[in-house]
């Protein structure tokens, strides 16, 4: 199955990995973001969407966000924010780049080992089209996972350098010396991308073992317990950064809420779970098929797990008893048994049973076993090497094009937790975040379904809860919506999200202290959100609070630069306080963030015509109307520039259209204005308005 090892069969095999996995993933260009984890890593963190910056960095070595710490996944993603903006396509194809390095690194890391040219591109290819590495590949959110194996494969190369330099030069001379630390360096930058690989070292182990040989293969009667004490205190360094990153995620998961207490996840359950749950992932690895982004933890019948124990078993001993023959056998198992260890759930991070992602690198393990398995079984039956070859080109082709098919699942929200209900059962995180793709719609009525269904199967979910409360509301269900609110402090009671929707029903009905209570809660949930900061504001301005709004206003644009709303709401309050100069500049800031905001160019429009800058006035104030074609305030306005400037055919016209906008509307304050103006321009003079009120 192997032939001599070439430097262009080598380059050419590289190019086709390359070739192949794009050629399966060419469709993501035209995905969008989903509304599971995308939101808290890209489109709603500020520091992220904001680009790179040395703020940016700053925050993203000395903040846990969203239940993780990964300053290097925080950086990638900020500057996709720099180059590509909010386009989800091309940080789509980085995923698909990261993950097509990292198959031609698996490769030419085997090779290396191994000299295995064709068992080690044949794995490497599985690898690039396996149908569970979609999830990693066309999740936006899951770039920490293709970015941390990148990082792990470099180090496991640069391992593989140390090793050879250190056997060719026992003095330990300065070469062997780097590269006895640039695997350190880029084992930090794999989990500083995600925790997941804090099992390296034991993989380095493996590789010591077999293909490496730096432990005697004597069998499984006699271990070599000496050489393997040597080779553990010469990963010191590695074991330790694998005890640091332990630590900090660990902290960093518990600050995010994501690990689950034995309340809701007993020892036992996760005891079997993570026993089930090898056996699911394997029968996966080979039949891929009725694949979700999440799978719900269920206790399953005494029958299922004593199987599953009684196969693992067996396969461990068989793996056991042929060390001296087949070292890759066990190597290959212990590999997909180790690294699946951080994720397994004997610390319950989540609610979910299992998850495809998880088998980014396991899936490697069991890939060496069944490649390097079948290759000696061909080789001892003598088979042609055609055989092999069929065999692999065949799986390959099955396994491109089941990921081909799974792929456009992940297209958007609504194909990829539509397909989850399908695949699964009892599924309240699918049922969920399916009922927000529909609600983003319009689709109220089948989103409400989908809430209360993922309220009825985790009734303990206090953002199940606050989502139904929110679509309640929306269908004008105001007392539904205030209950659920309140069953979901009930199981938060830091549920900012609750607090400041409480916060905008009790303000939209003038009952400020209680707007206030709620947005002062809010707050102090979530202290670092500039959206409550601006409730808060909207809430001690409506009180007449002034200066506390204002205080409020302005941290709120500190803690987001980069929202046109909070922008514009603070501008209007430094206006009223009369801070004219200060609330143009936000105003513009506005404008400038996002260009379709009518209010903002109104705003901007009014205040230069009140300062007399007419032909400044006109063009926002016609971008406002060009936005919201009725818009009676601003055609008022309108009008009174062209006045202004002597144009008076333009200003009757203008106020012709405001004033059937204003009717329209029953604003008739604002109508009553808008015909003295129109007297005025009729005399051919100008009409110089107050800042009128709508009614």
């Amino acid at each position: 199955m192997d032939s001599a090892e070439s430097k262009p069969t080598r380059l050419f095999i590289c190019l086709a990995l390359a070739i192949i996995t794009c050629a399966v993933y060419c469709r993501v260009g035209w995905f969008d973001f989903v509304n599971y984890d995308d939101p808290d890593y890209v489109l709603q963190n500020n520091p992220v969407k904001s680009g790179l910056s040395l703020d940016g960095i700053v925050w993203a070595f000395t903040h846990f966000h969203a239940g993780n710490w990964h300053p290097v996944t925080w950086i990638s993603h900020m500057l996709d924010c720099q180059i590509f903006g909010l386009n989800p396509g091309p940080q789509h194809w980085i995923n698909v780049l990261l993950h097509a390095a990292n198959a031609i690194l698996l490769f030419l890391l085997l090779q290396r080992l191994t000299g295995a040219l064709w068992r080690s591109a044949i794995v490497a290819g599985l690898f690039a089209v396996h149908p569970l590495h979609v999830e990693s590949v066309a999740w936006i959110s899951e770039r920490k996972n293709v970015l941390s194996t990148f990082f792990g494969l470099l180090a496991l190369i640069a391992y593989v350098r140390y090793v050879r330099e250190s056997n060719a030069d026992e003095s330990g001379s300065s070469k062997s010396k780097k590269w006895y630390r640039w695997p350190l360096v880029l084992f930090a930058l794999s989990l500083m991308s995600k925790p997941m690989l804090v099992t390296l070292p034991f993989v380095m182990l493996l590789l010591d073992y077999w293909p490496l040989q730096r432990v005697p293969n004597i069998g499984w009667r006699s271990f070599a317990l000496p050489q393997f004490v040597k080779l553990i205190r010469e990963k010191k360094w590695w074991f330790t950064l694998t005890a640091a990153s332990c630590v900090v995620t660990f902290f960093a998961q518990k600050s995010g809420g994501a690990i689950m207490s034995s309340d809701h996840f007993p020892f036992g359950l996760r005891i079997a779970n993570a026993i089930n749950s090898y056996v699911d992932y394997i029968v996966k690895a080979l039949h891929p098929v009725n694949l979700a982004v999440f799978y719900p933890l269920r206790a399953q019948p005494l029958w299922h797990l004593l199987a599953a124990a009684v196969a693992l078993l067996m396969i461990s001993i068989a793996a056991i008893l042929s060390t001296r023959r087949f070292p890759f056998f066990l190597v290959g198992w212990l590999w997909f048994l180790g690294t699946l260890v951080p994720v397994i759930g004997f610390i319950q991070v989540g609610g979910q049973g299992m998850a495809d992602r998880y088998m980014y690198v396991p899936l490697i393990g069991l890939l060496i076993a069944v490649v390097w398995g079948i290759a000696e079984l061909l080789r001892r039956v003598k088979a042609p090497a055609a055989i092999g070859g069929t065999v692999a080109a065949g799986v390959m082709i099955a396994f491109a094009g089941i990921s081909f098919w799974q792929l456009p699942f992940w297209q958007n929200s609504l194909t990829l937790f539509s397909h989850a209900l399908e695949v699964t059962h009892d599924n309240a995180p699918a049922n969920n975040n399916l009922g927000t793709a529909l609600a983003t719609q319009g689709r109220l009525d089948e989103a409400l379904a989908h809430y209360a269904e993922a309220v009825r199967i985790d009734p303990g979910n206090a953002s199940f809860q606050g989502n139904l409360a929110t679509a309640l509301l929306r269908a004008g269900q105001r007392d539904a919506a205030i209950a659920h609110y309140h069953d979901a402090l009930r199981d938060n009671p830091n549920f900012a999200e609750a607090y400041s929707n409480l916060g905008e029903i009790f303000l939209s009905e003038h009952q400020v202290d209680q707007a206030l209570t709620n947005f002062e809660a809010a707050v102090r949930a979530n202290p670092e959100s500039a959206g409550m900061r601006n409730n808060l504001a909207n809430a001690l301005l409506a009180a007449g609070k002034m200066d506390d709004a204002l205080a409020q206003y302005l941290t709120a644009v500190r803690l987001d630069p980069s929202d046109a709303t909070v922008r514009l709401d603070t501008g209007l309050a430094l206006l009223k306080a009369g801070h004219y100069a200060d609330a143009k500049t936000q105003f513009a800031e506005a404008v400038r963030l996002d260009p379709s905001l009518a209010p903002a160019h109104f705003e901007l429009g009014r205040l230069l015509f009140l300062q007399k800058q007419f032909l400044a006035a006109l063009n926002e104030l016609g971008d406002a109307v060009k936005i919201q074609p009725n818009y009676p305030s601003a055609e008022f306005y309108e009008s009174a520039a062209f006045a202004e400037i002597g144009q008076y055919d333009a200003a009757i016209a203008a106020a012709d259209h405001a004033l059937a906008s204003a009717q329209q509307a029953g604003e008739t304050n604002l109508a009553a204005h808008i015909q003295e103006a129109l007297q005025s321009y009729k005399s051919q003079r100008p009409y110089r308005p107050a800042a009128p009120k709508a009614d």
